[in-house]
């Protein structure tokens, strides 16, 4: 749930899909959806954000509820919540994280509270394992979201692993902080990024560039069209560039408000031009 550097490429990534079931989610669809999404990693911040990017699309009219998806770390938070319906409110409830906190479980009784025991057609969630350090796509219609939450949240040294079916995972984000080159296919995917761009720093820079190399590979394998979704002043400058303040819930419920109002005006800006483009 914390920033790490999107290192996949330098550290010789390797993607492991969940062959387990290679059913549709892995396959090009005989007609593609009209929207894929990718949430990025970025902590109790970053779930804001992305719940904020939620309510917006839905505010547009845009599917999200039904959107192929692959989460990352707070990504994997979102990935429940837009497809469960779940607003920001249920978020909000959480108190306090004093990290770090290696207690066994506590990551998975916090999504438990959240999503019980629900699993989610067409939801990947990027995790890593242990110790392979290998990273792999899980399929939430094999596994429970919360289980999957738990582990794709686990940073190294903040929270304890988490296991599932026989493998110790840890965060998502340690490979890739996005995964967006692995989205379905569709004709609009949108990236929803909480710690991009220059005004989070170097590591802010870095994910942007390796997450619009991805998207530009997806662009080149699918042909649809790609948007990006990142914070802006307001928001940067509340985070600030201290790493434990990307787990401050406190300050995450007051980025609510924010995340919502800048997701809604660029995606009108973005919208518009891609309605006067016919796209």
């Amino acid at each position: 749930m914390t920033p790490v550097l999107d290192q996949g490429r330098a550290l010789g990534d390797e993607i492991v899909l969940d062959r387990r079931n290679l059913a549709p989610a892995c396959e090009q669809p005989a007609s593609r959806p009209g929207l894929s999404m990718v949430y990025g990693g970025g902590g109790a911040v970053g779930i804001a954000w992305h719940v904020g990017v939620i309510d917006a699309l839905r505010s547009a009219g845009l599917p999200v509820q039904d959107a192929p998806s692959i989460g990352t770390s707070a990504g994997s938070w979102a990935c429940g919540a837009a497809r469960l319906g779940i607003g920001f409110d249920e978020f909000a409830r959480f108190g306090e994280l004093n990290v770090p906190d290696r207690r066994p479980g506590l990551l998975f009784g916090l999504a438990h509270e959240i999503f019980g025991n629900t699993r989610a057609d067409d939801v990947r969630i990027s995790v890593t394992a242990l110790p392979t350090m290998r990273r792999h796509l899980l399929d939430a219609r094999r596994h429970d979201l919360a289980d999957l939450i738990a582990a794709s949240s686990a940073v190294p040294g903040v929270f304890a692993p988490h296991q599932i079916a026989g493998t110790h995972y840890v965060d998502g984000g340690v490979r890739s902080m996005a995964s967006a080159d692995t989205a379905a296919n569709a004709d609009v995917l949108i990236a929803s990024l909480p710690i991009a761009g220059p005004l989070f720093g170097p590591v802010g820079r870095a994910f942007e560039r390796t997450t619009r190399r991805a998207l530009g590979r997806w662009r080149d394998r699918h042909h649809g069209t790609t948007i990006v979704l990142r914070p802006g002043r307001a928001f940067a400058a509340a985070v600030g560039r201290n790493p434990r303040g990307m787990m401050d819930v406190e300050l995450a419920k007051r980025l609510y408000p924010i995340a919502y109002d800048t997701a809604a005006r660029r995606l009108d800006v973005r919208l518009g031009q891609l309605s006067a483009l016919a796209v």
